[in-house]
């Protein structure tokens, strides 16, 4: 009964934010192997937000082996700054590796499957740059199409003072969700649920906008919920953070991303 209230209380909360619904339900692509994370700080904070999400998939049985994830960000940027084009065409990217026993080891380079962006922390819902940030979405999503790599969207989240963001947040982003015909990640909605819901889990560092390790931790698990439809509930990769606090984590990824997609 506690698990159909709380479902119940995520599709009320996502349907107050914006009257628009995800086009895109799933992934084209069933378990991607190989993908590119493509944004700014917001994901490379805590050692880069790849290397949890990596990790969930590798705790995670059913997935099988063989996930290679590669996070391409620059600090303070919007997407305008990304050349996207050279980051899948690039003959030089993963084509070598230094081990675990700092020894050089060649590699073969491999496709993308999926490639999963975001705009910066204000770009969908500043005046000056919202029609950049569709443009952008636009034009990458063609890119990204036109080299057979299907392009995913992350949304971001509001600053942890200003918790009204994430109403233009959720709307702009579905918005350039639905016109590209691409999955949208609510991972901004899991946030507010988890400000909501469990005020005593920070999200943010101290400057109220980046993540804090537990914020990163719950943006691999919506991603690792949206892309791959496995729950994150009870998977053995905490992030160092303490079970409690983790559980309630994967609990709020799994539930706001069921709720978002159905």
């Amino acid at each position: 009964m506690k698990k159909l209230v709380f479902f119940l209380l995520v599709c009320i909360s996502s349907s107050v934010f914006t009257q628009i619904e995800p086009n895109v339900k799933e992934l084209k692509q069933i378990n991607p192997k190989h993908i590119l994370m493509v944004g700014n700080s917001f994901m490379y904070y805590n050692d880069s937000m790849h290397k949890p999400l990596t990790n969930l998939i590798k705790s995670n049985k059913r997935l099988g082996k063989g996930h290679k994830l590669r996070s391409i960000t620059i600090n303070g940027s919007s997407l305008t700054w990304h050349d996207v084009d050279s980051y899948i065409n690039n003959q030089n990217m993963g084509s070598f590796s230094i081990t675990s026993s700092n020894e050089y080891k060649q590699r073969n380079r491999e496709p993308f499957d999926i490639a999963i962006m975001q705009d910066c922390s204000q770009c969908p819902v500043n005046e000056a740059r919202r029609e950049k940030f569709h443009d952008v979405v636009d034009e990458h999503s063609k890119t990204l199409r036109k080299n057979k790599v299907e392009p995913v969207l992350m949304m971001t989240w509001a600053y942890k003072n200003v918790p009204s963001m994430i109403e233009g947040l959720a709307e702009e982003y579905l918005k350039a969700g639905n016109r590209n015909g691409i999955l949208v990640i609510p991972v901004g909605l899991a946030f507010d649920e988890i400000n909501r819901n469990y005020p005593s889990i920070d999200l943010y560092t101290s400057d109220r906008r980046h993540p804090s390790r537990e914020g990163t931790y719950l943006a691999a698990c919506v991603i690792f919920s949206s892309i791959f439809k496995e729950s994150p509930i009870g998977n053995a990769f905490l992030f160092g953070i303490e079970r409690d606090i983790a559980l309630n984590l994967q609990k709020v990824a799994w539930e706001t991303s069921l709720g978002f997609y159905n």
